[in-house]
């Protein structure tokens, strides 16, 4: 029908043409849809970053073994606070869990705070007691059933582990985790109770040398 004013071999040129065109032009639309949605997701995660650093990040949470539910806000006024994000059905999380028990064991009286923050929802909830208990955990449990507070620090998945300072901005953070992770995280740690000790000294200029991603997150058993 579009051809059908076309005779012979011009047909035929005609057609590869409209076809190389058309493909071309396809291409490109898909490309530009591409590039679109590629500039959506940096810009999502822009703005997560950018609002964490702001000095907006806050949650209410309830403890694991009962009580008022602890605000971030009313916590840090008593110093800088670690910030840990968890699941039962994480396995990385769970590895850096232990470890991380045994630095609070450590840092637990110098002026930082430490929250394991378990994401679990009502499917899985009932199982934050029982690894806790299994792993031997003394480190505060909080709940986040909604992952509220998760969205709120910009994470994705677990684990991941964030520092904020006394002025709510953030001072460290680590996503993922395998073995040997632990080290970077203490010296980051000592690094900050040096400040909480000494407040005269302040952060390298570049705070990104208090951040680092790497390592293993988990997936949900299906």
């Amino acid at each position: 029908m579009f051809f059908s004013d076309i005779q012979g071999a011009n047909t035929k040129v005609s057609r590869r043409q409209f076809t190389k065109t058309f493909r071309g032009n396809t291409m490109s639309k898909l490309s530009a849809r591409k590039r679109f949605t590629s500039f959506i997701l940096a810009a999502w995660f822009f703005l997560n970053t950018a609002s964490a650093a702001a000095g907006e990040l806050n949650f209410k949470l309830k403890p694991l073994n009962g009580g008022k539910k602890l605000e971030l806000a009313k916590l840090l006024e008593k110093g800088p606070v670690l910030v840990s994000f968890w699941a039962t059905w994480c396995h990385p999380c769970q590895d850096e869990l232990v470890h991380l028990q045994k630095i609070y064991e450590v840092y637990r009286d110098s002026g930082l705070s430490f929250f394991a923050v378990s994401i679990d929802d009502a499917k899985t909830a009932g199982k934050v007691r029982t690894v806790a208990s299994g792993k031997r955990l003394t480190i505060p449990i909080l709940l986040d059933p909604e992952q509220e507070a998760m969205q709120n620090f910009g994470l994705s998945n677990v684990p991941g582990v964030f520092i904020v300072g006394k002025d709510g901005k953030l001072l460290y953070h680590h996503i993922g985790y395998k073995p040997g992770d632990e080290a970077g995280l203490d010296v980051n740690i000592k690094t900050i109770v040096g400040l909480i000790k000494n407040p005269e000294l302040s952060l390298p200029p570049d705070s990104s040398a208090l951040s680092d991603t790497t390592g293993s997150t988990g997936k949900e058993d299906k």
